[in-house]
């Protein structure tokens, strides 16, 4: 039991991670898949990525659990959809969320250079610095929105296999016969659809 409440905190940390430093006025469209891992416990936890301009699709599967994250700056939303219910739920998307601020001048003041490393085939500059309290590196890249890799207290994610090119608009809607789950969230239950 200690072990699955372990993982379950490390995918809630995690996630919110592989938002961190997104960048709002990126227009490259991609896809890629990522791995995050565990420090100390060897798990791992795999995903894909795709990046359409300001739009992000986030999948992947924890505990047997297929999990999918939407990002819709445009319409002020993030959704979280959960195919095996045909459920999503809603939230608020606010720029000023630290969770999706992006790497910028001013936070690379703030961080210390410790050099350049190649990552998942890209030029890298590699940094130091503190949020919320906890030493993180970021490996950055030119090319990307966010860091190719981040090794932030808890684990690692890395992004692997990144593909250029279009991806499809229907990646980033709420799929047909989805029905949306009314918020607050139940305690100890899943909520109930609308």
């Amino acid at each position: 039991m200690h072990r699955k409440t372990t993982s379950t905190a490390f995918v809630v940390i995690l996630t919110s991670v592989l938002f961190a430093l997104y960048g709002h006025a990126f227009s490259e469209e991609f896809s890629a898949d990522f791995v995050m891992q565990e420090k100390g416990m060897g798990q791992y936890v795999t995903g894909k990525v795709f990046v359409k301009g300001n739009k992000m699709r986030q999948e992947m599967v924890a505990e047997g659990m297929k999990q999918i994250t939407i990002l819709r700056p445009d319409k002020g939303v993030i959704w979280t959809l959960m195919p095996e219910g045909k459920m999503y739920m809603e939230m608020p998307y606010q720029a000023g969320d630290k969770r999706f601020e992006r790497w910028s001048s001013e936070k690379e003041s703030k961080a210390k250079y410790l050099g350049k490393e190649t990552v998942s085939g890209l030029s890298c500059k590699k940094y130091e610095l503190f949020e919320g309290g906890e030493k993180v590196q970021v490996w950055i890249s030119e090319k990307l929105p966010f860091p190719t890799k981040m090794d932030h207290g808890a684990g690692i994610v890395q992004y692997k296999n990144i593909k250029w090119g279009p991806v499809q608009s229907d990646l980033f809607e709420i799929p047909s016969r989805y029905q949306k789950m009314s918020l607050p969230m139940m305690p100890g239950g899943m909520g109930f659809p609308k």
